[in-house]
């Protein structure tokens, strides 16, 4: 029976964040949206971060310049494109290893992140892996809306998640089954404590200090 290989995306199988660099792309050539854009997502960073809004208004935020109104059919080329570039240029080259490593044993591979479904569906797909969980992205009448169709997919929400999907697919978790989760964030605590096994990669330094009393591995998979 094959185990489970559990990867957060951005900084663990990526070298850098995803969302931001898909943000800016969506305005490189719109010049009168950037301060705004600016404006509002830097005051939402900090409201967030005061603890008065939740985490989530920041992609709404960010979103809400860059994206809202535009159809889902340009959303998904401008996406597929910038997974194009982030699986041939922007992986940890650990990363590929390891997902070699536990393809070559028949293990069955999770995307779990906190990233839009829009950008991480497409890298899931490049890199042949067919489950993922993500923040889910609303759609009417084919363009994108101003609010999220899930909760954002970030700290304990995505142990719930991963949680759901996995009891979902009974067929994937057997009483045998080892789930081996990577991350960088110590956000992903509770999932990596979830897991039979929790490996810290390039690991953020409150996660770090974590590693030892919470008995995960920790390990560099280069820039």
């Amino acid at each position: 029976m094959a185990d489970i290989a559990i990867f957060d995306l951005d900084y663990t199988l990526t070298k850098r964040g995803t969302w931001g660099r898909f943000v800016v792309r969506n305005v490189k050539y719109k010049p009168w949206l950037w301060l705004p854009l600016a404006l509002s997502a830097g005051l939402t960073q900090w409201r967030y971060k005061q603890g008065h809004v939740p985490r989530i208004r920041v992609k709404e935020a960010m979103m809400r310049w860059s994206m809202v109104g535009k159809s889902k059919a340009d959303l998904q080329k401008l996406a597929d494109d910038f997974a194009a570039n982030e699986v041939e240029n922007g992986l940890r080259p650990g990363a590929i290893k390891a997902l070699e490593a536990h393809r070559a044993k028949g293990d069955t591979l999770i995307i779990a992140s906190a990233a839009v479904d829009l950008i991480v569906a497409p890298i899931a797909q490049k890199l042949n892996i067919d489950h993922w969980v993500a923040t889910d992205m609303a759609w009417e009448n084919g363009t994108l809306t101003p609010e999220f169709a899930s909760k954002n997919c970030y700290g304990p929400e995505k142990l719930a998640r991963v949680k759901q999907f996995l009891a979902g697919n009974p067929g994937l978790k057997q009483n045998n089954t080892l789930i081996t989760m990577y991350s960088d964030s110590y956000s992903d605590i509770d999932i990596l404590r979830f897991s039979d096994k929790g490996v810290a990669v390039n690991a953020d330094r409150k996660l770090e200090k974590a590693c030892q009393g919470e008995g995960f591995e920790s390990v560099g998979w280069g820039t």
